[in-house]
């Protein structure tokens, strides 16, 4: 089963077929009745950006002297990234409300830019979320497929006057992304609403819920998650994912449905919508969606480095390595599918190309992490061929 979860946006993977919805209206498909209420309640939208007490007491204290929008930026980012010696670290975990991303002093990127949203709003700072459209990309969770996305936060700081009349504030943008070991800033992005980066939060949660088959928590926080952008295509995909997980199939359907004609080039709800008409037995069906999807995947050369990831957990080294090396094709420079070459061979008994393609990994990795990980990896294998 494939789940779309963005570790700073949650989805799930489902598919839709038609541009126009055949169906019944949105607020039909939820049905309570399948679900039990759950014990206390979710977060409330205050409560996902709240800060501490002690916090806002220590912002104001730092703030009060400063009236320079350039300085209180300055001082935001020293709270974030080097406060009493113990930074905010990225880690694509649970999502988190901003006070207990503060307690954690970890959290994945939406949890980080929400705290750093609260915290430069708390001091005056004009700040927006972005959403940035990064390609398809996948990682495993308990049995489910992920896809990943990516969120910041631009402050924006200085306002001029226009000629007629007008406000734009440009002197200068300063965009805080924790997730500094692999770079996103070519690819496009938009701004995004407060009440978007809500359902975000809620849709998030909906998803990590799911993973560990907590699925009345899960509905739950789907629901809030529509109500606070029923717009989304995500929230309706997911909402799709459970409904096949409690076998309510043509309830599933109908989201993929929906969630297809809110975001026609998303690609997830139609490759859903094939794995559920594939499962339920209408193949023609499943077979004109899954080559819709597969024409334009084959040009993502993260989906091959997930083929191959997956290929890999099914014991079948052969088939990986031609993901992973469809994947270096596509992307020449990526140390994951040559990491990925280097686990296939290395399964296959090859310690001489496994070698061979950690080294290039290592090369080319994104960030000194990286390059360490697969240093200590090239001396494990280096040490047991001698040892052999």
């Amino acid at each position: 089963m494939k789940l779309v979860l963005n570790l700073c946006l949650v989805a799930l993977l489902a598919g839709c077929q038609q541009n126009s919805f055949q169906g019944p209206a949105p607020e039909t498909l939820f049905k309570d009745d399948l679900f039990q209420p759950i014990s206390g309640s979710i977060e409330s939208p205050e409560q996902i950006f709240a800060l501490p007490e002690p916090t806002i007491t220590e912002l104001q204290s730092l703030i009060r002297p400063v009236t320079s929008v350039q300085v209180k930026t300055d001082l935001l980012l020293n709270y974030l990234f080097s406060k009493k010696g113990s930074s905010l670290l990225y880690q694509n975990d649970a999502t988190l409300t901003a006070a207990e991303t503060l307690a954690a002093r970890q959290a994945n990127c939406l949890s980080l830019t929400i705290l750093s949203y609260s915290l430069a709003q708390e001091i005056g700072l004009y700040a927006e979320f972005r959403d940035i459209k990064i390609p398809e990309y996948w990682t495993q969770n308990n049995g489910y497929s992920l896809l990943n996305g990516h969120v910041n936060l631009k402050i924006v700081g200085g306002k001029n006057a226009g000629m007629d009349g007008s406000q734009s504030f440009d002197k200068f943008n300063y965009i805080i992304d924790f997730d500094v070991e692999n770079n996103k800033s070519h690819f496009p992005s938009r701004q995004l609403k407060r009440t978007q980066v809500i359902s975000m939060f809620y849709n998030n949660k909906a998803a990590e819920a799911m993973v560990h088959g907590q699925y009345d928590l899960s509905y739950a926080y789907l629901k809030a998650a529509v109500a606070a952008d029923p717009t989304a295509a995500e929230n309706w995909n997911n909402l799709a994912v459970l409904y096949r997980q409690k076998q309510q199939y043509k309830l599933a359907e109908q989201a993929y449905i929906l969630a297809g004609q809110l975001a026609p080039d998303q690609l997830n709800p139609k490759a859903n919508l094939a794995l559920l008409y594939e499962a339920i037995g209408e193949t023609e069906k499943a077979e004109q969606l899954s080559r819709f999807v597969a024409v334009r995947r084959n040009q993502n050369p993260y989906y091959h480095i997930m083929l191959g990831n997956e290929s890999l957990a099914a014991g079948l080294p052969d088939k990986a390595i031609q993901h992973f090396k469809r994947g270096l094709v596509l992307d020449k420079k990526s140390s994951e599918a040559m990491f990925g070459l280097a686990k296939a061979h290395l399964s296959l008994g090859m310690r001489d190309k496994a070698t061979h393609y950690l080294q290039l990994a290592e090369q080319s990795a994104p960030s000194r992490k990286d390059k360490e990980r697969y240093q200590d990896k090239i001396r494990v294998l280096t040490t047991a061929s001698v040892q052999h």
